[in-house]
């Protein structure tokens, strides 16, 4: 874990430790790293691969002794990212909806052209 100094940008000193791609271990490039979102201590921060156009996203937090963070590969692209990012979550019943949709013969029929039985 990095000190915390208390600068507002102390984030962009963590991603010395996000420096490689997961996916291929290219180095990336400064320009790779792109800030989607702040909320209180919490920075979202978005890699795109140069070598193998991969994607990964990290929550870089300031906490009490330091910074910290937690990352995943992703098949969202920055803009992709920028877009859910706006959008509302899903209800309670949007949720239940899908799931009975996916169950539906309807669906079953669309991917398949057969009925489920």
């Amino acid at each position: 874990m990095l000190p915390n100094n208390g600068k507002p940008d102390s984030w962009r000193k963590t991603l010395k430790l996000i420096s490689r791609c997961p996916v291929c271990n290219h180095d990336y490039q400064s320009e790779a790293a792109k800030l989607f979102a702040s909320g209180g201590e919490a920075k979202f921060v978005h890699f795109t691969c140069g070598n193998c156009s991969s994607h990964f996203m990290a929550m870089v937090m300031t906490v009490a002794k330091g910074v910290s963070t937690v990352g995943m590969i992703t098949d969202l692209s920055f803009d992709d990212l920028q877009k859910l990012h706006k959008i509302s979550p899903l209800s309670i019943d949007e949720a239940i909806e899908g799931h009975q949709f996916i169950n539906s013969s309807d669906f079953h029929l669309g991917l398949t052209g057969k009925k489920s039985v």
